[in-house]
């Protein structure tokens, strides 16, 4: 990521990459692996500091249940999940730490 593309998500549980200066959507993500097995709906976005790996913050309806999902932009496909502790606290921001690209930082209350 160049700092030319922003990620969205919207209701639809479909993520847009979007190009910032012509603010055409260029990538529609849809059908990934981490929400399986769970009504889970998307929070948060964050790239990594080299823009191919999107950290995706997912939880239930009722808050009782939050996943971290990371997508490898160019292809979409679910690298990895990680199931957040229910005694971690409710997560409100995911982040990268750089420079380790496959390291997402949970921020709590």
């Amino acid at each position: 990521n160049d700092g030319t593309v922003f990620a969205s998500v919207g209701n639809d549980y479909t993520i847009r990459i979007w190009h910032g200066y012509t603010g055409l959507c260029i990538r529609e993500i849809t059908g990934t692996s981490i929400a399986e097995g769970s009504e889970l709906d998307y929070d948060m976005l964050a790239y990594s500091p080299d823009g191919t790996v999107l950290a995706c913050g997912l939880s239930n309806s009722n808050n009782e249940i939050w996943r971290i999902g990371l997508l490898d932009v160019n292809t979409a496909e679910c690298v990895r999940t990680i199931d957040i502790a229910p005694d971690v606290g409710e997560p409100y921001f995911v982040a990268f730490r750089p420079p380790i690209p496959t390291e997402a930082t949970l921020l709590s209350s």
